[in-house]
């Protein structure tokens, strides 16, 4: 079961602490921002997923994942959407069964909580969460348009390890971006050339249990 709420937008859902989590995202100096389009100011919001597997790398659910890249939702986008805003969420949930629109959400304007039932987990075994996040046309001087597109700085790939039934608060770090073009699942590891979007998310962290 997945339940998400805005801080200070609606009450925080009651939920059986001992068998939970709650993934906690803060947003950063650049969560939202504006570009212009003609004459126009468009206000712009990253897009974002975040998803459990196991110690074996295998994918096991999607947390929350933003509505446009659930939906394909996207204005003047081919009809596969834009496989690179999130490819490496794209790439891992694609051969699943999972019902995604229980758990798509519009980009929150404040903090967000997650809270997720772990009932499904097995106590005591370790589990990976990870986080992918990405403005379109967030460009600098070596993400540009020449060579990545609409993307500009590539998805960004957020990590951390938790043991199901214990309870602790772990923060998630970036170990990576995702492929510029969309076109594989990979994590590249190279951080070095990313600027604003270190800045999107302030934190993102784990809480289990109480």
């Amino acid at each position: 079961m997945f339940n998400i709420s805005c801080m200070g937008l609606s009450k925080k859902p009651v939920i059986d602490v001992k068998n939970s989590m709650e993934l906690i995202i803060k947003p950063g100096e650049n969560w939202e921002s504006k570009r212009k389009f003609f004459i126009f100011n468009l206000k712009r919001t990253p897009q974002m997923a975040a998803w459990i597997e196991d110690n074996n790398n295998k994918y096991i659910s999607t947390i929350i994942v933003t509505s446009k890249s659930a939906k394909k939702n996207w204005i003047n986008a081919p009809k596969q959407g834009r496989p690179e805003g999130l490819p490496v969420w794209n790439h891992k949930h694609q051969l699943s069964s999972d019902n995604i629109d229980t758990v798509s959400t519009a980009t929150p304007k404040g903090s967000v909580i997650v809270n997720v039932s772990n009932d499904s987990l097995v106590k005591g075994n370790v589990y990976n969460v990870y986080l992918e996040i990405n403005y379109a046309y967030d460009y600098n001087d070596f993400w540009t348009e020449n060579n990545s597109g609409v993307n500009g700085q590539p998805s960004l790939v957020y990590h951390t390890q938790f043991i199901a039934g214990l309870s602790d608060t772990i923060r998630l770090v970036p170990v990576g971006h995702g492929a510029v073009d969309g076109s594989n699942g990979n994590i590249t590891s190279d951080l070095s050339n990313f600027t604003s979007a270190l800045s999107i998310m302030d934190s993102a962290n784990i809480r289990l249990g109480n």
